[in-house]
C-alpha cells in the first residue's frame, strides 16, 4: 500500500468515525430482500471462486432477487457466466487512487442502485475498501465481518448487522464454508461446497474445437499447469514434464498445458523436456483457458487459481501443495485429490507419487466409464 493510499484511508477513518453512526437491525425478512451485492474485491483468483457456495446459497434463499457482484478487473470475468449471478460491477482500485472525487461517484451510483442487502465476505484478510463501498451503497441491510479471528475490524462500524468471524479452534475448516459462515444467519450451510463457472455453449463450443485441431485420435486428454505466482507452490517443472510424457507414452494421452503471466521459466522448463506434441496456452484470456480445460479427462496443478478454475469446469483435478494447508484450499468434491509434501515443501512430493495417484483416478473414470477403454491401457 503506497504512502497516498494510507495517508488517504486515516482521514477517511477519521471522517467517519465522527460523523458515521450506524444502527444494528435484527431479523432480515426474505421477502424483503429483492436486489443483492456481494462485494468480494479481492484480486486472488481463487479466492473469488471459493466464493462460490456464496452465490449459489443466495440464488437458492432468493431465487426471486437480483444477485449483483462487485469485483476487482483481476476477477471479474471469470464468473460472467455463473447461474449464480446477475450482473458483475467492476471496480478498479487504482483508478479511484488517483481522486476522492471518483469514489464518492461511485458511491453514488452504488446508492442509486437501490440495494436492499449488502454482503462483504472475509475469509483470509478484512478490506477497508471493500466495507467502505459497501456502506456508500446505504442499503439497510449490511452484513460484514466485526473481527477475524480476534482481530478487530476498525470499519466494522460501517455494518448494521457485524458478525464475528474466528476460525482459530476450526482452522482447517475450508475457505468455501468461509464464505458462507458470513451470511449464515440467511443461508444453509447445506449448499453445495462445489465450485461452478458456468461456460456456455459456445465455449464450450470453441474449447473442443480448440483441442481437436491438435490432437488428431487420440481419445485421452490431461492437462497441466507447472506454474504459481507464489514461488514455493512450483513443483519442479521437470517433474511436471516427467508425468506429461509418461502419460503421452503409456496412455497415448494428449496433453495440455496451461500458464499465466508469471509462469514463463516452468512453461519453459517444461516444454523444452516434452517431445510430444501438445497445446501450449499462455496469457490467454481466462474463459478461454476455461473452456480448453473443461475438455481435459485430468488436470494435475499446482497449488493456486488454476486450480480452481479446473474443479470449476468439473475436470478432476490432482493438486500438489506445499506450504498452503489443502483442507482448506483444495477443490472440494469426490473427484478430486491434492497430495501434500513434508514440512510445507512441495518439491518433497516425489514423481512417483504423483504418477501413483494419477493412475488412481484415471482408474476410477474408466470404471466409471467416463474414459474409453484404450485410455488406460
Amino acid at each position: 500500500m503506497s504512502a497516498i493510499e494510507k495517508g488517504f484511508k486515516r482521514l477517511l477513518f477519521t471522517l467517519l468515525r465522527v460523523f458515521v453512526h450506524v444502527r444494528t437491525v435484527g431479523t432480515i425478512p426474505r421477502s424483503s430482500v429483492r436486489n443483492v451485492l456481494v462485494v468480494r474485491q479481492h484480486n486472488q483468483l481463487g479466492d473469488m471462486l471459493c466464493a462460490v457456495p456464496l452465490f449459489r446459497a443466495l440464488r437458492h434463499t432468493y431465487p426471486e432477487a437480483r444477485i449483483v457482484l462487485l469485483a476487482r478487473p483481476l476477477n471479474s470475468e471469470i464468473l460472467r457466466g455463473s447461474p449464480f449471478l446477475d450482473e458483475i460491477i467492476v471496480y478498479d482500485k487504482r483508478k479511484f487512487l488517483q481522486s476522492p472525487l471518483q469514489v464518492l461517484r461511485f458511491g453514488r451510483a452504488l446508492r442509486r442502485r437501490n440495494f436492499d442487502l449488502v454482503i462483504t465476505p472475509a475469509t483470509v484478510s478484512m478490506s477497508v475498501t471493500s466495507d467502505l463501498l459497501a456502506f456508500l451503497t446505504r442499503a439497510p441491510r449490511r452484513i460484514g465481518p466485526a473481527s477475524l479471528n480476534g482481530k478487530s475490524n476498525l470499519t466494522g462500524y460501517l455494518y448494521n448487522v457485524r458478525v464475528d468471524l474466528d476460525w482459530s479452534g476450526d482452522p482447517d475448516r475450508h475457505q468455501t464454508l468461509r464464505n458462507l459462515d458470513i451470511a449464515s444467519i440467511l443461508v444453509p450451510e447445506t449448499v453445495s461446497q462445489e465450485l461452478e463457472i458456468g461456460l456456455g455453449a459456445e465455449e464450450l463450443e470453441s474449447g473442443r474445437e480448440r483441442l481437436a485441431d491438435k490432437r488428431g485420435r487420440r481419445t485421452l486428454v490431461i492437462g497441466f499447469h507447472p506454474g504459481a505466482a507464489k514461488i514455493p507452490n512450483r513443483w519442479d517443472a521437470l517433474r511436471f514434464a516427467e508425468i506429461a510424457n509418461r502419460c503421452a507414452e503409456i496412455h497415448g494421452a494428449f496433453i495440455v498445458i496451461t500458464a499465466g503471466p508469471d509462469d514463463e521459466e516452468p512453461l519453459r522448463e517444461m516444454t523444452l523436456n516434452m517431445p510430444n506434441q501438445c497445446l501450449v496456452l499462455h496469457n490467454e484470456p481466462i474463459r478461454t483457458v476455461a473452456a480448453a480445460i473443461a475438455q481435459c479427462d485430468v488436470f494435475v496443478t499446482n497449488d493456486t487459481g488454476m486450480m480452481h478454475v479446473s474443479a470449476g469446469v468439473g475436470t478432476p483435478t490432482l493438486s500438489l501443495f506445499g506450504p498452503t494447508d489443502p483442507l482448506q484450499w483444495a477443490p472440494p468434491g469426490s473427484m478430486h485429490r491434492f497430495i501434500l509434501g513434508q514440512g510445507g515443501s512441495v518439491n518433497t512430493i516425489p514423481v512417483e507419487k504423483v504418477w501413483d495417484v494419477l493412475s488412481h483416478i484415471l482408474a476410477q473414470l474408466h470404471a466409471a466409464g467416463r474414459l474409453a477403454a484404450t485410455a488406460v491401457e
